[in-house]
């Protein structure tokens, strides 16, 4: 987009930890809801937790590792903030995008999430809260 500018937003570890606790909360919902197999609807339901989990464990790692958090319109920013963090953002930026690929049909689309996707994308965003918390509690 023409005249479109990184935005970042300044945060702390207090942020951090705030945005770890989200995201282990959004993670536990998602678990939960893919485990229910008696609603079509349930697995695009925790495939849109997973992508919510995936977001704050990435600002999480952010505010705790580099002072700020991506706030642009661009996902893309977020993912190269995010690489950019140590130890391990080069793997939790994979797995950020991962799910922000998946983000409109998750949330946004008129299709069903498949049970088995929506799995995988709880399992991603698991791996990045995983490093995320490790990345915040270092």
């Amino acid at each position: 987009m023409a005249g479109a500018t990184s935005r970042t937003q300044p945060c702390d570890r207090g942020d951090a930890v705030n945005r770890l606790a989200q995201a282990e909360a959004f993670l536990l919902a998602a678990e939960l809801i893919a485990d229910d197999e008696n609603d079509e609807a349930t697995p695009s339901v925790a495939a849109s937790l997973a992508v919510l989990a995936g977001i704050a464990a990435s600002d999480a790692a952010c505010c705790a590792r580099r002072g700020l958090r991506a706030r642009g319109q661009s996902h893309a920013e977020a993912v190269e903030l995010l690489s950019t963090v140590a130890p391990g953002g080069a793997d939790m930026a994979k797995d950020l995008q991962r799910l922000l690929n998946r983000k409109d049909d998750s949330q946004d689309g008129l299709t069903v999430v498949p049970a088995a996707q929506a799995t995988r994308m709880v399992s991603w965003a698991k791996r990045l809260l995983e490093r995320a918390r490790k990345a915040v509690e270092a």
